[in-house]
């Protein structure tokens, strides 16, 4: 099984560094002649270089319980394509908003009526559709993407490879069909080589940062501008001990968001993922009622009865997050999101 987590290691990997070369400087040997060869470093700087929610579903498939052609193997093959669906998006209907909002797309009346059908209850199925639907809208209005990327690997050939899984997960992820063992182990094998042409063609994503904006103080002095100090965590990581940096710039972003940015350097360009991805890391747990939020990477998975619920990247019970400080903002914009489009 090594050797098949071998091939997807180096074949990602190798598509990240054509877009952040300076990955490549993080393989040579003290001699700095000859690359490291051992495949593990190459999957930590796999795992490190993805957002967290993708990065953590492939720490898990890198993970030594995962090297059996196993069930458990092969649900983690779907975890995996599913949160990275889920995460691509995510970012997708975000900039779809942000665009909306400053009147430079145009929605129409069929793709406003299906979101309606298909977004309070999230799957596999409606990511794809999601990304398909968005992808073409774009194109046809000729709207530059956040990551210019997406125009170039963005196209049918990559849609027709996310339409595969939707029956696959509909009929095995769901355990519909009972397969045998041989079964199991021929599809590890066919769904590992699918799962990393989607991970080739979202490699570009090592060249962006996904950030937590925990605080934001401003210093004004009567001799000097406003400065913003940003308090940050760069939710790229190979574990969930995120580190914490600081900013100071004369702009200010909007706090407690998760931030898609082109570099931490400048907060000019970025794109806010709230309140489709929030994190719960800052929370205090100063009253009962948050005793049952865990401090985690959230993403947004259904919409029910005035109720915004999420799932977590590392948490895997189910947890309510309406006594978070910030919920009533969360709803606020999510409600937001839906008047738009």
């Amino acid at each position: 099984m090594a050797q098949i987590n071998e091939e997807l290691i180096r074949t990602v990997f190798d598509e990240m560094a054509k877009h952040k070369a300076s990955l490549l400087k993080m393989i040579l040997t003290e001699d700095e002649d000859e690359e490291i060869s051992d495949y593990r470093v190459l999957a930590d700087l796999v795992i490190k270089n993805f957002p967290w929610p993708i990065g953590v579903e492939l720490r898990r498939l890198f993970s030594g319980l995962m090297r059996q052609l196993d069930r458990m193997r092969l649900d983690q093959i779907f975890k995996t394509i599913e949160r990275s669906m889920q995460f691509i998006s995510f970012v997708m209907l975000s900039q779809l908003c942000k665009e909306k909002t400053a009147g430079k797309i145009t929605i129409s009346e069929s793709f406003s009526n299906e979101f309606k059908t298909r977004f309070f209850v999230l799957s596999l199925g409606n990511f794809t559709w999601l990304i398909r639907a968005i992808g073409n809208m774009f194109s046809d209005q000729k709207i530059e993407w956040f990551m210019p990327e997406m125009g170039e690997y963005f196209n049918n050939k990559f849609y027709n490879a996310l339409d595969f899984w939707v029956p696959e997960r509909n009929e095995i992820g769901h355990y519909q069909i009972n397969l045998t063992q041989s079964d199991i182990e021929k599809r590890c094998v066919e769904y590992e080589e699918k799962l990393t042409f989607i991970l080739k063609s979202i490699a570009f994503l090592a060249k962006y940062k996904l950030i937590s904006v925990k605080e934001i103080k401003v210093t004004k002095s009567k001799i000097a501008d406003a400065s913003f100090h940003h308090i940050i965590d760069l939710l790229n990581s190979s574990d969930s001990d995120f580190k914490a940096q600081e900013l100071e710039v004369p702009s200010f972003t909007e706090s407690h968001s998760v931030l898609l940015m082109k570099t931490i350097k400048s907060i000019d360009e970025y794109l806010n993922l709230s309140p489709l991805i929030i994190d719960t890391s800052t929370e205090i747990l100063d009253a009962k009622e948050k005793f049952e939020i865990k401090k985690d990477i959230f993403m947004y998975s259904k919409y029910r009865d005035d109720h915004l619920m999420y799932l977590g990247t590392e948490v895997t019970e189910k947890c309510d997050l309406r006594s978070l400080k910030i919920y009533d903002t969360l709803l606020m914009e999510f409600k937001q999101m839906l008047s738009l489009i």
